[in-house]
């Protein structure tokens, strides 16, 4: 049987989110795009970056779902 991991966003500070056991870091906004970037960490390791939440929560299913097929 697959370990089924709930899917929700849980906020646990202003830029700290848990999704699927991954932390979802907030980073400042860069200062000449002015745009707010999403740091993907799991135990320690670092998943890269996406540019809204969506797409870092996007990035998150999609590994969990490569995971699940090996």
């Amino acid at each position: 049987m697959t370990e089924m991991q709930p899917r929700a966003l849980i906020q646990l500070s202003k830029h700290t989110f848990v999704y699927r056991g991954f932390t979802i870091h907030k980073c400042p906004r860069h200062s000449e795009t002015n745009r707010t970037a999403y740091q993907l960490m799991s135990n320690g390791d670092y998943f890269g970056r996406d540019f809204a939440l969506a797409e870092a929560m996007r990035t998150v299913d999609n590994m969990v779902k490569a995971r699940g097929r090996k």
